[in-house]
């Protein structure tokens, strides 16, 4: 009997299901889903919300188009650089592995050559990537197939060189996501199992686990912008350490904050960033602000986020100006 864990069945509540419930349940348990693409929960997510709901969190479906154009120039971009000067730096330990006169030195070329590719693997796996509105998990499941492609290209060039076959250490542990939305937060660490348990099988490595699912913790149900846990003194939310910050932060014009969010809130965000952020500026721009601070303190290299063209003008581009005084913008 396969074991799931992961928190999946943590709790379980039993629904009241009408018999053409029942009835459409059974046809889609008798489905295959082995290639379900896991970005569709984004799809039932934004539709199972509540209209008013939807409008307070600022969701919005980002299709798979969007995410890679953040995650590529943010996330990988870089590690491919960096992928080309260590197998450059391989290749010319693979022909002085070649060349070694004696037994004894061929041994120890190999080792070299063997401790470059697998220092470059540790690097991978030891990328840390946050969401701060991960929502069902779309950017950080995309973000890890990227880098789960990258590795097998290092695995590959070592096996067609002499080496062992080896698997990949990245994983999903390697993700951080924050959401306000509990049953989002509950579809995002299925959504990046799914994804890469996929990976696993469709690139020709082990997919079976024991459990299947583990816990994935580093998605957290949190603010990301307000730690209330003292209303009366609110702070700064506080966001995990990662080397990148990507996402599709929650769209809401200022004009429409207090309406959507309410005085106290709002009242809390104006004090909380008071010299930071404008007081009419649109929210979004307070996780452009965070991503700034997080580059500058050293906490954070890169940071990509999607927005609205209206951060270009009015009190927005005043947060603008910020990132171009304290680090610069590369795409936009």
């Amino acid at each position: 009997m396969d074991r799931f864990n992961g928190g999946l069945f943590a709790e379980v509540g039993v629904e009241a299901l009408t018999a053409e419930e029942l009835r459409d349940l059974h046809a889609a348990a008798g489905l295959d889903w082995g290639s379900v693409e896991p970005a569709i929960f984004g799809t039932l997510f934004e539709r199972s919300l509540d209209p008013a709901k939807r409008s307070q969190l600022g969701a919005h479906y980002t299709g798979r188009a969007d995410i890679e154009r953040v995650v590529e120039p943010v996330l990988m971009a870089p590690l491919r650089r960096r992928w080309e000067a260590v197998r450059a730096e391989a290749d010319a330990a693979k022909v002085a592995w070649e060349a070694a006169a004696t037994p004894r030195t061929r041994d120890n070329r190999r080792a070299d050559f063997a401790a470059i590719l697998g220092g470059f693997q540790e690097e991978l796996a030891r990328v840390r990537v946050l969401d701060p509105a991960c929502g069902s998990g779309n950017f950080l499941y995309v973000a890890l197939a990227r880098l789960l492609d990258l590795e097998k290209e290092v695995i590959v060039y070592g096996a067609a060189n002499g080496l062992p076959l080896g698997l990949p250490a990245v994983g999903p542990h390697q993700l951080a996501g924050l959401e306000v939305n509990a049953y989002a937060r509950e579809l995002a660490q299925v959504v990046v199992w799914i994804g890469y348990l996929q990976w696993m099988i469709g690139n020709g490595f082990p997919g079976r686990r024991d459990p299947i699912l583990e816990p994935l913790e580093t998605i957290q149900l949190q603010d990301a912008l307000l730690d209330r846990t003292d209303p009366a003194h609110p702070t700064e939310a506080r966001w995990p350490a990662a080397d990148v910050i990507i996402g599709n932060p929650p769209f809401l014009g200022g004009k429409r904050l207090r309406a959507e969010l309410g005085d106290e809130i709002v009242d809390d965000l104006f004090a909380v960033y008071a010299g930071r952020v404008p007081r009419e500026a649109d929210l979004v721009v307070y996780f452009f602000e965070k991503a700034r601070a997080e580059i500058e303190t050293g906490r954070t290299k890169r940071a990509g986020l999607l927005a609205t063209n209206s951060i270009r003008g009015g009190a927005n581009c005043r947060v603008l100006d910020r990132i171009k005084q304290t680090g610069d913008i590369f795409m936009a």
